[in-house]
């Protein structure tokens, strides 16, 4: 526990990461009420609920970076103020759109959407010193796991038992809020941590992202793929195999794993390079597809749940490093992109394969890539450099002056 100690002890980081997780839940739970307003409130089917929260996650994969940019610019607080006024704009009417201008608003929305993560990352990275980084990036990928296991659950309860327009100005309520008290309590530009040392060179500050961020967004958006395949992978093996009344034990079970295998990284006191659970990740998510029992599954995933929080938590404290310290904002931007462009295809790929050569298939397709390109960034990211031998003081000659070699 002493690396969470040492965290916790940064002043203010508790109350960032409770409030960062605050904002986290409804924001995890937009696609889900944003599909729940289309099918029935709107009463249109999967397709028009599909383009209207596509719409969104376009909007938030293309926004992130412009957002951090502006951060580093404006600050952290200015640009909160402004995404909780949009949100709230959107929230307030969803309900009452019509499906047209819903699809442009949900876009809208998702440009100007600020996650709690987003904040969480960058107090992380500018707050706690280098050596403890990792626990702090852990702790940032723990709560974002029990958001997924409460959000989406939540949302989707509040919209059949009451209805979706009441659900969609709930959510829109508690995200304004939650933004808005996170605004106020993270300082406008968060002080520098004190330095550690590096363990790869800074990219060049250009304007351009160099080839290790490139590599480390790879990584993090192939883990993404993996966050969002393994359910629909998960849910078409169950359904060939009659069991789908399984499904909800087992993804609250990864997540539980995934929630221990977080806390376990950042437990550790050495370096992890990125590359590593994103491909190890890879490796123990394509043999899944062997087995089609949801009781072994129960036991058989906990390898890959473990390394997902982990490869989050990796890819983060990685790219936290990767860029000069005056564009933070828009490299953590360019991650969130990553994550949110990662959980785009997931889906996607799974089902295709799942079609293509039967349900189990997707898990060996997600797998696969991931550990692709897990392997492919270790040939693009530079080793780490060796440690320089401590200088010893020159021994004294027997004459008592000083040895010249």
């Amino acid at each position: 526990m002493k690396q969470y100690r040492q965290v916790l002890k940064v002043p203010g980081l508790r109350r960032t990461i409770a409030l960062g997780w605050f904002v986290k839940l409804p924001v995890i739970a937009i696609p889900v009420v944003l599909a729940l307003q289309v099918t029935l409130g709107l009463d249109r089917g999967l397709g028009s609920a599909g383009l209207v929260t596509g719409a969104w996650m376009l909007g938030a994969m293309t926004g992130s970076p412009f957002l951090g940019r502006a951060m580093d610019r404006y600050g952290m607080r200015p640009v909160l103020l402004v995404s909780a006024t949009a949100q709230g704009l959107f929230w307030a009417t969803a309900a009452a759109l019509p499906h047209p201008a819903l699809v442009g608003a949900a876009l809208l929305s998702g440009l100007l959407l600020v996650p709690g993560s987003t904040v969480v990352r960058l107090v992380v990275a500018a707050r706690v010193p280098a050596e403890h980084r990792q626990a702090g990036f852990a702790l940032d990928s723990m709560t974002s796991q029990l958001s997924y296991l409460v959000g989406p659950g939540a949302a989707a309860v509040l919209a059949t038992q009451l209805s979706p327009a009441v659900t969609t100005r709930a959510l829109g309520g508690l995200l304004v809020l939650g933004t808005l008290a996170l605004a106020m309590h993270v300082p406008a530009r968060p002080p520098t941590a004190p330095a550690g040392p590096p363990d790869r060179p800074a990219e060049p500050r250009t304007g351009r992202p160099g080839a290790s961020l490139l590599a480390l967004l790879a990584c993090t958006f192939a883990a993404g793929t993996v966050s969002s395949g393994f359910e629909i992978s998960l849910l078409g093996v169950l359904r060939a195999e009659g069991d789908v009344a399984w499904v909800g034990l087992l993804i609250a079970t990864t997540g539980l794993y995934a929630v221990a295998g977080g806390f376990l990284f950042g437990t550790l006191t050495f370096p992890v390079p990125a590359w590593a659970p994103v491909c190890l990740l890879g490796l123990v998510t394509a043999p899944l597809a062997l087995t089609s029992d949801w009781r072994v599954l129960l036991v058989v995933v906990l390898p890959a749940a473990v390394l997902s929080a982990s490869s989050f938590a990796a890819t983060a404290t990685a790219v936290s490093t990767a860029g000069p310290e005056e564009s933070r904002g828009r490299t953590m931007g360019l991650y969130g992109s990553a994550l949110a462009g990662g959980n785009a295809l997931g889906a996607p790929l799974a089902g295709l394969a799942a079609g293509w050569a039967g349900p189990s298939a997707g898990f060996a397709a997600i797998g696969a890539f991931t550990a692709l390109v897990g392997l492919t960034a270790r040939l693009a990211l530079p080793r780490p450099a060796p440690p320089r031998p401590a200088a010893t003081a020159p021994l004294p000659d027997p004459a008592g002056k000083a040895d010249p070699t």
